[in-house]
């Protein structure tokens, strides 16, 4: 599914999807593509458990595990500084991943690919106006959402913080 076609889309219009239980949401404008599938390639100097890269359109995509994205537990700095996800992939992780959904994602409408982010599934559009995508929280506001509440991302903080885990796994 490409958002391209869903550019002339309201901006109050959100893609949510589901981490972990979790149902999260950005801004449509925000994400360029749903890819079903990819092929995770592990970057050498970074732990598998953190994330590598994806070719995305014959780009190299950074994919950076959601967990040192959006568990609130690992989004301070000095938790991402010393982050790890515990356990090494096997067989059964790495076909997991091959077969999970990936959101491309933008952190300014209109803009290049910025990171891929692995997902459990996309659950829909809504339309929902975002009240701020100000601040420094990844998680820009929590909503309701069609009975469920939903942790609304905001794309700018999303993208500042994989480049954060990138650079702190490889450095």
């Amino acid at each position: 599914m490409s958002a391209a076609s869903a550019s002339g889309a309201s901006s109050d219009r959100l893609l949510t999807f589901e981490v972990a239980g979790t149902v999260y949401a950005l801004p449509i404008s925000e994400v360029l593509e749903v890819v079903e599938s990819g092929r995770v390639t592990c970057v050498p100097s970074m732990p598998k458990s953190h994330g590598g890269v994806m070719n995305w359109h014959g780009e190299a995509l950074p994919v950076v595990t959601p967990a040192l994205l959006l568990d609130s537990e690992l989004l301070s700095s000095e938790s991402l500084d010393s982050a790890s996800v515990d356990g090494g992939e096997g067989p059964a992780e790495q076909q997991e991943r091959r077969d999970a959904q990936y959101l491309v994602v933008t952190d300014r409408a209109e803009e290049n690919a910025r990171l891929s982010l692995p997902i459990d599934r996309v659950i829909g559009l809504v339309d929902g106006h975002v009240s701020r995508l100000q601040g420094p929280d990844v998680v820009a506001e929590r909503k309701p959402v069609d009975g469920r509440v939903v942790s609304v991302i905001n794309p700018r903080r999303l993208v500042e913080r994989a480049a954060k885990v990138i650079e702190n796994a490889v450095g």
